[in-house]
């Protein structure tokens, strides 16, 4: 069982960025940061599968910076696109945002996504200082 002090110091070991009443942006605990990362909201449907990825990585970039870490911190991502056609055009913009770094594992899938314009949504874990 655990007792009310218990919860209260689980909870001062994470660290929450964002919070809002359903979730939070981002969550740092143990030197470990979770969270997830899609495009610039509202999401526009006329934006390819590359300019939706080129607007989340930049905003993953931010977000990392935010919590205390950087894109060579990032230890997996999981990449969701609602299409996997735009599969090789995802992984042009990848590719590049990478190349400077050595890449973090990662997992490519296709699922279902919040929201009809949404083409990418990404999942990162990284390490943070």
């Amino acid at each position: 069982m655990t007792l009310p002090n218990e919860i209260a110091a689980l909870a001062d070991l994470v660290t929450r960025f964002g919070v809002g009443q359903r979730a939070s942006l981002a969550t740092v605990h143990n030197g470990t940061g979770y969270f997830a990362v899609t495009p610039q909201a509202p999401y526009d449907a006329s934006l390819s599968v590359a300019e939706q990825t080129a607007q989340l990585l930049a905003k993953a970039e931010a977000r990392l910076a935010e919590i205390g870490s950087g894109k060579g911190q990032i230890l997996f991502v999981a990449i969701i696109l609602a299409d996997m056609a735009g599969y090789a055009e995802m992984n042009a913009v990848w590719d590049g945002w990478v190349g400077d770094i050595r890449p973090p594992a990662r997992a490519c899938f296709s699922g279902a996504l919040a929201s009809p314009a949404l083409k990418v949504e990404m999942i990162m874990i990284c390490a943070v200082s």
